[in-house]
C-alpha cells in the first residue's frame, strides 16, 4: 500500500483517497479469490434445486423430531399397558365379551318373570321380583368369580346355594306354566328350558368375569396400539423424506456436473466439485 505524503489539506485528502482505493482493490481480489465454479452454480443455475434440498432437509429434521416424540409416547403407553396387565388377575380374552353379561342378566330376569307372573297379584310386583332375582343371581356369579380371581377355593356351600337358587326358580316357573293351563309335560319342558337358560347365564357371567380383561386393560392395549401406529407412520414419513433428500442430492450433483462441464471444466474436476458441494450442503444447517 502506497500513500501520498503531500502536506496540507490536499495532501490529507490524497492519502485518504489512495487508502480507500487500496482497500477496495483488496476486497475485490478477495471476492474474486473466493468465487468458485460450484459457487456460481449455487447462485445461478442451481438456485432452485438448492432451495428444494434445503426445504427437504428441514422436513427431515422435523420428521426426526416427530419420530423421537412418537417413540417416547409408544414406550410410555407400552409400559402403562404392561403394568396394568401385570396387576390384572383374569384371563386375556377381549373385554368385549363382557358385553354379553347384561344380556345374561336380562335373560335371567325374563325367565324369572315367567315364574313370578301368576304367583303375585300385580305385574309390577312380578317385574320387581324378577329383576331382584336376576340381580341376586348375577351378584352370586360375580362373587364366585371374584374368589376364583383371588385364587381362593370356591366353597361347596356356595355352589349348593347357586343350585338351590336355580331349582327354586325352576319350580316356580313350572307352577306358573301349569297354572296358565299347559299340560304337565309342556310345563315341565318350559321350566326345564328356563332352568337351563338360567344356569348357563349364571355360569356364563362367572366365566366371562374370570377369563376376560378388565376395561382398563382393554383401553391400555388400545392406546398402546394407537401410539404404535403413530410411531410407524412417523417412521414411514421419515424414510420417505430421507429418500427424497437422497434423490434430490443425486439430482443436484448431476446437474452441477453438467453446469461445470459447460463452464469448460474437465469431467473429473466437475465431479469432484459436485461431490464437495453436495457434501457441504448436506452437512450445513439442519442436515441431520
Amino acid at each position: 500500500m502506497t500513500q501520498q505524503t503531500d502536506a496540507g489539506p490536499d495532501g490529507a485528502w490524497s492519502r485518504r483517497h489512495h487508502t480507500r482505493r487500496s482497500k477496495d482493490s483488496q476486497l475485490g481480489a478477495g471476492a474474486a479469490s473466493h468465487s468458485s465454479p460450484a459457487g456460481r452454480y449455487v447462485i445461478e443455475a442451481g438456485k432452485a434445486i438448492v432451495r428444494r434440498l434445503a426445504e427437504l432437509k428441514d422436513r427431515k429434521a422435523r420428521a426426526r423430531v416427530k419420530v423421537v416424540k412418537t417413540e417416547r409416547s409408544r414406550r410410555h403407553a407400552d409400559a402403562a399397558a404392561e403394568e396394568r396387565r401385570a396387576r390384572h388377575r383374569g384371563g386375556d380374552r377381549t373385554w368385549l365379551l363382557r358385553l354379553l353379561i347384561p344380556m345374561a342378566i336380562v335373560a335371567e330376569g325374563v325367565t324369572a318373570y315367567v315364574g313370578m307372573e301368576v304367583l303375585v297379584s300385580s305385574r309390577q310386583l312380578a317385574i320387581g321380583l324378577a329383576t331382584l332375582a336376576a340381580v341376586v343371581g348375577a351378584g352370586m356369579a360375580g362373587a364366585l368369580a371374584n374368589r376364583r380371581l383371588n385364587q381362593d377355593p370356591v366353597p361347596t356351600g356356595a355352589r349348593v346355594l347357586e343350585a338351590v337358587f336355580v331349582i327354586v326358580l325352576t319350580l316356580l316357573r313350572y307352577d306358573s306354566l301349569h297354572v296358565q293351563g299347559d299340560d304337565p309335560v309342556a310345563a315341565a319342558g318350559g321350566a326345564g328350558l328356563a332352568a337351563l337358560i338360567s344356569a348357563l347365564g349364571l355360569l356364563g357371567i362367572e366365566e366371562i368375569l374370570v377369563e376376560t380383561q378388565t376395561f382398563g386393560v382393554f383401553v391400555g392395549r388400545v392406546r398402546a396400539a394407537w401410539h404404535r401406529r403413530q410411531h410407524d407412520r412417523a417412521t414411514t414419513q421419515l424414510d420417505m423424506v430421507c429418500a427424497q433428500v437422497e434423490a434430490t442430492g443425486e439430482k443436484l450433483e448431476q446437474h452441477c456436473v453438467d453446469f461445470l462441464l459447460k463452464e469448460g471444466m474437465s469431467l473429473g474436476e466437475a465431479r469432484q466439485h459436485a461431490v464437495e458441494l453436495r457434501s457441504a450442503l448436506a452437512n450445513s444447517g439442519s442436515a441431520e
